[in-house]
């Protein structure tokens, strides 16, 4: 039972296999020493050596300043090239029901186009996903544009779209029938974003939740939509 533990625990499993790194490098360590100098250590000896290592290494982590210090990720929505249109995609689940937001950008912050739809069904949020990155593909031949970036928060779909391999599972069958909504456009890119640059999208879909109701608007919008435009925006 406490292996299972150990083994399920992210930071249990971080320090376990960081041990197990240093523990393999001095023991190739020591084979060197053995072959080249003809020096040989006991097996108790090379854990000694591996031990220490850790200790220092992590004493040093916490009392110097990182060689390589963090740059802070930028979490708000990126405006897109002049001339590109920019559409955000996203969904919301709870025990009600599931809603997927789509909004439409350009440059300069301002608003397009932007739709919500609820459903009162559960569904699997990967699915739904890639719903929702449908309906931006529809959205992007309503509004006629041709030079279009599409952001979503699910790696895996993004990952299946740029992957051309044959997949013959049901979702891969979807996705490549998908594509074919993207053949009309001049410029196209399928990328994942975080939380942070997705916020009005996501914000439409808890709203629609809400709700639960359909939204539907272009560049005329209700003060709650309002409001939540401009909150993304300051």
């Amino acid at each position: 039972m406490l292996l299972h533990a150990l083994r399920d625990c992210p930071k249990a499993r971080e320090v376990l296999i960081a041990d197990f790194i240093s523990t393999l490098w001095n023991i190739w360590n020591s084979r060197n020493n053995a072959i080249f100098r003809g020096k040989e250590e006991d097996v108790y000896r090379i854990w000694e050596h591996a031990r220490k290592l850790n200790t220092d290494f992590r004493i040093h982590n916490l009392s110097s300043q990182p060689v390589l210090l963090q740059v802070p990720r930028c979490c708000r929505w990126e405006k897109p090239p002049i001339g590109i249109i920019k559409v955000n995609v996203d969904v919301a689940v709870n025990s009600c029901g599931t809603s997927l937001g789509i909004i439409a950008r350009v440059s300069y912050d301002f608003v397009l186009s932007g739709r919500a739809s609820f459903t009162n069904k559960v569904v699997n949020p990967k699915w739904v996903e890639l719903d929702a990155l449908i309906d931006g593909f529809r959205l992007a031949h309503f509004l006629n544009v041709d030079k279009v970036i599409f952001e979503l928060g699910c790696a895996s779909i993004v990952n299946r779209f740029s992957d051309h391999k044959e997949d013959i599972t049901i979702l891969g069958y979807r996705i490549k029938e998908a594509r074919k909504l993207l053949d009309s456009l001049f410029f196209v890119e399928v990328k994942w974003v975080n939380q942070g640059c997705n916020k009005l999208a996501d914000s439409l879909c808890n709203l629609s939740l809400l709700k639960r109701c359909n939204l539907n608007f272009d560049m005329d919008y209700s003060s709650d939509i309002h409001n939540i435009v401009i909150s993304d925006a300051t």
